[in-house]
């Protein structure tokens, strides 16, 4: 049980699903107009992932896992100084696309949030080790493999590169970069000592991450249908 769902979580292998995903090969050649749709609609995702790291932290026992999550925290909120947080860099780079600073707060896809809701929910609810799942490796190891992919593909696209020298691309360094790597196996490494030391717990872990993956491909499903995506002929 404990090395399947070590496979079933391998980035490696999650990178690589992304990395030939089609929609995610569309931002190669969308609309700029298109891109900046859904870069906007990433935003909420953002933020509620960080208010529900917070919660994670509140919910899990004092220890390892908790001081790590609670340091991952803390660097999401800038470590103290709030125009490094990462959901101000994150508009800082949306400002920099184009996009009014007032337009950044509206029109939000309501099936999302109703998503993002409903992971909120079961942070709450559900046992610690299952919030883990669907928010820490769901949030910091899945999220950030899927970014990495994105960034991969939208680089490449012809209305980027025109501007890039413009853009402000601190957000983007962090998360497909050495730090949030680091993140990422630091996050492994502890949740492989504490199965080590509570087998009962992988059950949850597994629920957990199994949840955060199904709910975030549709999270995305939804942005690119909203932002009228359409795939080209394989």
């Amino acid at each position: 049980m404990k090395e399947e769902f070590w496979r079933m979580a391998d980035n490696a292998r999650t990178q690589a699903e992304y990395l030939v995903d089609r929609k995610l090969q569309s931002l190669q050649h969308a609309p700029l107009e298109v891109l900046k749709q859904i870069f906007v609609q990433y935003r909420y995702f953002t933020i509620f992932y960080i208010s529900d790291l917070a919660l994670l932290v509140y919910r899990l026992p004092f220890g390892k896992l908790r001081s790590l999550l609670a340091d991952f925290l803390n660097d999401e909120l800038g470590n103290g100084q709030h125009a490094q947080a990462h959901q101000q860099i994150y508009d800082d780079f949306l400002v920099s696309l184009g996009i009014p600073q007032e337009a950044l707060e509206a029109n939000a896809n309501p099936a999302n949030l109703q998503l993002l809701g409903e992971i909120r929910d079961l942070v709450m609810k559900e046992s610690p080790w299952y919030a883990v799942g669907l928010r820490g490796m769901g949030g910091e190891c899945l999220c950030q493999v899927y970014l990495a992919s994105m960034h991969a593909h939208f680089i490449q696209n012809p209305a980027i590169q025109a501007m890039k020298d413009q853009l402000d691309w601190r957000f983007w360094d962090i998360h497909t970069g050495e730090i949030d790597i680091a993140h990422r196996e630091l996050l492994r490494a502890a949740l492989m000592e504490a199965v080590d030391a509570d087998p009962a717990a992988l059950e949850g872990l597994v629920e957990g991450y199994r949840k955060s993956k199904g709910v975030f491909d549709r999270f995305w499903d939804n942005i690119f249908e909203s932002a009228g995506v359409t795939l080209r002929a394989a």
